[in-house]
């Protein structure tokens, strides 16, 4: 915290004139201070996923259905100074389902939580999430959940128009592979039973 002590010149009401000492807080400097390291939580992650990825996808139209593979993309992931990570999927050249999906994960220091967004040019809205647990990936390896709100997909297997909840799993980093997972949970459906919609399983170029 960074503290600034100046003179100014105060008139009392008698017209004497004191010197008065004005203690000014630097709000940036305060900011910083109050969050100490956590940073360091996911800027330890987000330094183990940057670089180029081969990345195989896998879908599922609905509860208890096979999964169908995709084909496969390319990731390239840097970073946004310290904090943030942006990350550039597409197929490559010439493929026959073409797509670009750009995606932002990082970790708030003031709220405590890793927060993800993403755009998908077969999706049709952006898609935000945000972990719910402040220890999530504090004490090492292990997936983070995040959180996201509602949207409607214009069809989703045989379902047209469906609203769903999503959610996303964002996997350490192992062995140069990392998995990423999209839960869908179908609102009209009875129960409303969450399924896993997408995988995504990066392997880290050499």
């Amino acid at each position: 915290m960074e503290i600034t002590v100046r003179k100014q010149l105060c008139r009392s009401v008698a017209g004497t004139c004191v010197v008065c000492f004005a203690v000014i807080v630097n709000p940036i400097q305060s900011w910083g201070a109050s969050t100490g390291n956590n940073g360091e939580r996911g800027a330890a992650l987000i330094r183990q996923m940057i670089g180029t990825w081969n990345v195989q996808e896998w879908m599922w139209p609905g509860p208890d259905a096979k999964s169908i593979a995709l084909p496969p993309a390319v990731a390239q992931r840097q970073p946004v100074g310290d904090d943030f990570l942006q990350e550039v999927m597409k197929t490559p050249t010439g493929s026959k389902e073409p797509f670009t999906r750009i995606s932002y994960f990082g970790y708030n220091a003031v709220n405590q939580q890793y927060q993800y967004s993403s755009v998908d040019t077969r999706a049709p809205q952006m898609m935000n999430e945000q972990s719910t647990d402040t220890s999530d990936g504090a004490s090492g390896p292990g997936p983070i959940n995040l959180i996201g709100g509602t949207f409607v997909a214009p069809q989703w297997g045989s379902t047209k128009d469906g609203a769903y909840r999503y959610r996303i799993v964002v996997g350490p980093v192992q062995n140069n592979h990392q998995e990423v997972e999209l839960y869908l949970t179908p609102l009209a459906a009875a129960p409303k039973s969450e399924f896993l919609a997408f995988k995504y399983l990066y392997t880290r170029q050499h």
